[in-house]
């Protein structure tokens, strides 16, 4: 009976833990062939990831994180060292997440956040982009010895010019449609090739009725007050630069 008595309290004391972590916001859903792997609910912040949770995947693939939630916020959802779903998850969302199999993420069905399907098909269309992108220029670089090179990068331009303004034309479109949205915060960090594609100097107008639309939405929030002091910062570097002419 004594022999007993350890694992019982052991399994008590574990039952007790999860429903202490128990709250108003959930992510569940199943991740096929991924047994043995670690599963992890990780909190964005403007400068850093905290772990909120994590989980060792059975072989029926189920899981489920529950947590108490204050304000919106951006989170990572992905297997250790593999792709990671963004998140966008307010305050009582009950989010389900299904994939069939754990190497492909990307391809993961997202139930309960419109703003984060929305995500991640942008994040499909820009990696075609980059793709399209990268490849061009790598041309460019493996003839950059050639005596036609300045005719053949002249013609790599052209070809360049209507990938960056389809990914400009995605960035725009997104964020006007997500102005109550986190996830257009991170849209403004996006780019092909070395450069972000939305720049406050070209395109000040997105990042400003962006933050117009955020403090609004989500007074105090971490991410809005985050980006207010962003473009505070923006808008002192171009004032020293017009005083330096």
């Amino acid at each position: 009976m004594r022999s007993l008595f350890f694992p019982v309290l052991f399994l008590l004391i574990m039952v007790s833990c999860h429903t202490d972590r128990e709250g108003n916001t959930g992510v569940s859903g199943n991740i096929g062939r991924a047994s043995g792997q670690m599963l992890k609910l990780e909190d964005v912040s403007p400068v850093n990831y905290l772990t909120l949770d994590s989980v060792m995947l059975g072989e029926p693939g189920n899981f489920a994180f529950s947590f108490d939630s204050k304000e919106p916020g951006l989170y990572l959802l992905g297997l250790a060292g593999k792709y990671r779903l963004v998140l966008e998850l307010r305050p009582r969302d009950k989010v389900r997440v299904t994939a069939s199999d754990g190497s492909k993420l990307q391809d993961a069905v997202i139930k309960g956040s419109p703003s984060s399907s929305d995500m991640k098909q942008f994040f499909e269309a820009t990696g075609r982009n980059r793709r399209i992108y990268d490849s061009l220029q790598g041309s460019l670089l493996t003839h950059q010895d050639d005596p036609g090179f300045a005719e053949l990068s002249k013609k790599l331009d052209e070809s360049l010019k209507p990938v960056w303004e389809n990914q400009r034309s995605l960035e725009t479109s997104y964020i006007d449609r997500h102005l109550n949205s986190l996830t257009s915060l991170l849209i403004l960090n996006q780019g092909i090739g070395t450069n972000p594609v939305l720049t406050f100097h070209n395109d000040s107008v997105y990042f400003l009725k962006l933050d117009s639309s955020l403090s609004k939405a989500f007074p105090g929030s971490k991410h809005a007050v985050f980006h207010h002091n962003r473009i505070l910062r923006e808008r002192e570097m171009e004032a020293m630069k017009q005083r330096s002419k």
